[in-house]
């Protein structure tokens, strides 16, 4: 019977083919990013344990360094501070303000004992509603630091609306962080990674409540579910409407 459905109705079983390779392929896609985010988690958990490496010890490159816990010593490069906008809150929303998009603050700390600077993803700062130009008040040492935190490539990107020239690369407020342009401007070398702090909420007015890596596993699990359900819908849609045409043709 379904050789026959299949032969009497070519054009409904071609689209309902394409409806479910389509379905399936993104079904597994999903299922297949769920399984890197969790792969990456425990990767990560794994190394947080190791004993954090030392940044002013070497130049490090990003294969080394990748996800380990690492240790910086040196001075903020305050007035270099770049803000990366249209950021979401940590944990969604701001628990006291309510605010659930704001600015990462990225500041370059001159490491000690050379003349390299590693960026500082410091934590999250909400934006002024009423002045998107206006930035928020943190507090920066003025002093020599010790910051511990996470090696990453590069800070959470945005969707950029065009490309930033020389000119750009001087604002304060930015939507991508190019940490190669950028450490050119300010004529130092960098560290090819950023590191992103661990350290409590302070006084200094960020926030640091950083989200787990498995955070968004049961979304891709959703989004897995509905298009595998979509793929069984399309087959009984077709088979049911075959069957019905078939008697009514009898």
């Amino acid at each position: 019977m379904l050789r026959r459905l299949v032969l009497s109705r070519p054009i409904a079983t071609a689209a309902t083919m394409i409806v479910c390779s389509v379905g399936l392929s993104l079904g597994f896609w999903q299922l297949d990013r769920m399984q890197q985010k969790l792969m990456l988690a425990a990767d990560i958990a794994k190394k947080e344990e190791s004993r954090p490496l030392l940044a002013n010890d070497k130049d490090w490159q990003l294969s080394e360094v990748k996800h380990h816990r690492m240790i910086a010593r040196g001075v903020y490069l305050e007035d270099q501070s770049v803000w990366l906008e249209n950021r979401p809150h940590p944990q969604g929303r701001d628990p006291k303000t309510g605010i659930s998009t704001g600015f990462l603050v990225m500041t370059p700390l001159k490491l000690d004992g050379s003349q390299r600077v590693l960026w500082i993803n410091r934590g999250w700062a909400p934006r002024d509603g009423m002045n998107r130009e206006a930035l928020p008040k943190i507090s920066t040492p003025s002093g020599p630091v010790q910051v511990e935190g996470l090696a990453f490539e590069y800070p959470s990107r945005v969707m950029s609306m065009g490309t930033q020239g020389s000119s750009a690369e001087s604002q304060k407020i930015q939507q991508n962080l190019d940490i190669q342009k950028q450490s050119k401007y300010l004529g130092f070398d960098y560290l090819p990674f950023v590191l992103r702090e661990v350290a409590a909420a302070n006084d200094d007015g960020l926030q640091r409540d950083w989200p787990s890596m498995t955070t968004g596993v049961e979304k891709h699990q959703g989004y897995a579910f509905q298009w595998f359900a979509l793929t069984v819908f399309a087959l009984l849609f077709w088979l049911i409407t075959g069957i019905l045409r078939k008697k009514i043709d009898e």
